[in-house]
């Protein structure tokens, strides 16, 4: 792959380097999709718009995505909310979306092809280009993924060597499900690993909002880094 696969715009200055990436397994294609598929018009991806708002882009259809929203969500747990009016704040043109692969499905079924040639390729490449501070992995296997032989060395190549160990958090105050969440750091960049917004069974945001603490620190730095406007 030689094209990045990008959900919402490159911002000059903002999000194309050293933005904030939010990256999954792949892009979704539900049976709504399929089913939908030659009946609406067209997407204009000239048109500008964020991960915050991509109505602009997109039309009505992305206030019912499920994923985005979730994520939307835990920003404002964090105390960071978005913002989905027009184009946003700095903040807002700092996140970008992509993916681990390119490929499109509705269900996972096997890790594996994660680790074919072309899906390393396809995320290595938007790491060399975007060359990101922070990426947050929504899906619990994605911390695999990038330690694995595979990938570590090439990845690392770009974003510096490990500068602290993995640490590994579950918070034990929640009566719910427990799910781990991953934090790592390097030389240029930051990695936390979530598990998947949409698809985690027992997943509530009660649990999500405990992490609070670690990802309001991560992103006023991050804000107070770039100095961003409000």
């Amino acid at each position: 792959m030689t094209e990045l696969n990008l959900a919402n715009t490159l911002f000059e200055g903002f999000n194309d380097k050293e933005g904030l990436v939010i990256c999954g397994y792949e892009w979704g294609w539900s049976k709504a999709d399929q089913e939908n598929e030659g009946k609406v018009p067209p997407i204009d991806f000239s048109i500008p718009c964020t991960f915050s708002n991509k109505t602009l882009r997109y039309g009505e259809q992305a206030k019912g995505w499920r994923y985005d929203n979730k994520i939307k969500k835990w920003f404002t747990l964090w105390g960071h909310p978005l913002n989905e009016d027009a184009l946003g704040s700095d903040f807002d043109k700092c996140i970008i979306q992509t993916n681990w692969a390119y490929t499109s499905n509705n269900s996972i079924n096997g890790y594996g092809r994660f680790l074919e040639e072309e899906a390393i390729n396809n995320f290595l490449l938007h790491i060399a280009t975007l060359k990101p501070k922070v990426i947050l992995f929504m899906g619990s296997k994605l911390i695999n993924l990038l330690r694995h032989e595979k990938v570590w060395d090439k990845f690392t190549a770009i974003v510096g060597n490990q500068t602290s160990p993995l640490e590994v958090v579950r918070k034990q105050e929640h009566d719910g499900r427990k799910f781990k969440v991953f934090f790592e750091e390097f030389e240029t960049c930051k990695v936390v690993c979530f598990p998947h917004p949409s698809s985690s069974r027992g997943l509530s945001d009660g649990y999500i909002g405990l992490f609070k603490t670690e990802m309001d620190n991560i992103f006023t730095n991050y804000k107070n880094e770039k100095n961003l406007r409000a």
